[in-house]
């Protein structure tokens, strides 16, 4: 290997680390890992939630990088099930408690997407998606 694949293939692993994703070592000749710009059709710069896995179903896509949303308010909107995060910001989906309050049940990172996120999230009438650092 040459100094500028050996270079290229340590700022990738140290910008996967720095962003918070852990990726095992692979081959030389493995096929590049997917990102979330290649997942879904979710535009730049956007946070997109899905009501079914592999990014289909129902799709709300938001652009905030501050405030929170209740997507079961504005359509018929079922749980989560897959999403992707082409937003610089972190979002949580908040569960409403019983009573007074919310608890963060799901963190979508910033750049992340999941074809299927195993147990669904939200779907609450009053559940909510808080993106950067609000809450509700």
């Amino acid at each position: 290997m040459n100094w500028k694949k050996k270079s290229a293939a340590a700022l990738s692993v140290l910008a996967l680390a720095g962003s918070g994703m852990i990726m095992s070592a692979t081959p030389t000749s493995a096929a590049p890992a997917a990102s979330a710009s290649a997942a879904g059709d979710c535009p730049n710069a956007r946070l997109c939630i899905y009501d079914d896995t592999d990014f289909n179903g129902d799709r709300i896509t938001s652009a905030s990088t501050n405030a929170c949303f209740t997507p079961w308010n504005t359509v018929l909107f079922g749980s989560i099930r897959s999403y992707v995060s082409n937003s610089p910001v972190t979002a949580k989906v908040w569960k409403k408690n019983s009573g007074a309050g919310y608890t963060a049940v799901r963190t979508l990172p910033a750049g992340g997407f999941s074809s299927d996120i195993g147990t669904p999230v939200g779907g609450g009438q009053y559940d909510k998606v808080c993106l950067g650092s609000a809450k509700p």
